[in-house]
């Protein structure tokens, strides 16, 4: 089974260790754009609170598609997804 991101055409799901990986390399990129736009307009931290907690659902949701990914290859869910 395949697991891909955004279509049916999107990028293949990495693994766990890999998505945790290019999950840092973007929350070290947001860290510095959150960063920027809070020294330029500190009255907007209401603002940026929100969209970083929404930042990280999408990247915690990123971690759970490579952990479904993952736990699909393994024998007890396909085995489990034969019997349904």
């Amino acid at each position: 089974m395949r697991f891909r991101t955004d279509s049916k055409t999107g990028s293949a799901v990495p693994e766990p260790a890999l998505a945790l990986e290019q999950i840092q390399q973007q929350l070290a990129e947001h860290q510095k754009n959150w960063a920027a736009q809070l020294a330029r307009d500190p009255a907007a931290f209401a603002q940026l609170e929100a969209h970083i907690h929404q930042a990280f659902g999408q990247l915690a949701d990123q971690l759970v598609a490579s952990l479904l990914a993952q736990a699909a290859g393994q024998p007890a869910l396909a085995e489990t997804a034969k019997k349904k």
